[in-house]
């Protein structure tokens, strides 16, 4: 998708364009929740890869702890964790995998001109404006 504002032209990839779409048509409700539930999960899974991080003694400079980032993620440990906490977390804000899903694409991007059409695109549907900043 290209969005064009102020003469700047602002392009995102299939998978956010998609998230966009999707993530515009929830309900303000839900789609707050879904906002709220990407935090949260966002929050353990920093915290989790963290006490690894400091576990294997930290990383002495950015590409040791980058790699240390890595490995923490391709462990079983992690994946058992993170199945445990989505479950936890989406049962306890009522959202669905989808809709924390759109939330994570968009999070990666999370510039403001990824929220202003979200925004665009809420408005014309009438869903109701939101702040990226939740």
């Amino acid at each position: 998708m290209t969005e064009v504002r102020d003469g700047m032209t602002t392009t995102f990839d299939e998978a956010t364009t998609a998230a966009i779409a999707a993530f515009a048509q929830l309900d303000f409700y839900t789609a707050v929740q879904a906002m709220r539930a990407e935090a949260d999960y966002d929050h353990e899974r920093e915290q989790w890869i963290s006490r690894y991080i400091d576990e294997q003694g930290g990383g002495v400079d950015d590409a040791e702890y980058d790699a240390l980032h890595a490995r923490a993620q391709a462990t079983p440990e992690y994946a058992e964790f993170i199945d445990g906490v989505r479950r936890e977390i989406l049962a306890y804000f009522g959202v669905t995998d989808d809709q924390l899903d759109w939330m994570v694409v968009l999070r990666d991007d999370d510039s403001d001109e990824l929220w202003a059409e979200v925004n665009r695109q809420r408005s014309a549907l009438g869903t109701g404006e939101v702040r990226g900043d939740l």
